[in-house]
């Protein structure tokens, strides 16, 4: 049987929107990572769509890596979606003066990975990969027209 130790316990509110804020964080330096592993392979490799794609892959595997260490929920499904939504944002970005593209590296990031860190909180895995598929396939389905 347990024992209760103390009655004594400060009880402190933690805000709701910290672990969003972190995500959003994240997302914008994951962003900014992007961009700049973009440029630098983009020099090694004449192909954008290459560099672009390699980039990606470094910043989806860098992402995991921090969510599995902050403790965020199904880490490996946001980084999926995170991944196929923006697959090949470069591409999307290569006519925009290099603020532009900055900003809107790093604000898609950190929109993509606020959305599906805030579905991947669900409790139940089939309706979220449900939902998560249905959003990064409207998302593809968009930037193809």
């Amino acid at each position: 049987m347990a024992k209760v130790v103390g009655t004594n316990v400060q009880s402190q509110t933690v805000s709701n929107y910290f672990p969003t804020l972190n995500i959003i964080a994240v997302g914008a330096i994951l962003g900014l990572l992007f961009w700049f592993l973009n440029m630098i392979i983009g020099r090694f490799i004449s192909s954008a769509p290459v560099a672009s794609d390699i980039a990606t892959i470094l910043v989806a595997t860098i992402g995991l890596a921090v969510m599995v260490v902050m403790r965020m929920p199904r880490p490996i499904v946001v980084i999926l979606s995170v991944a196929v939504t923006l697959w090949g944002l470069a591409l999307w970005t290569s006519g925009l003066t290099f603020l532009e593209t900055l900003a809107w590296e790093v604000g898609l990031y950190a929109v993509t990975y606020a959305l599906f860190s805030w579905l991947a909180r669900y409790s139940k895995t089939v309706p979220l990969l449900i939902v998560a598929t249905v959003i990064v396939a409207t998302a593809r389905i968009i930037v193809i027209l």
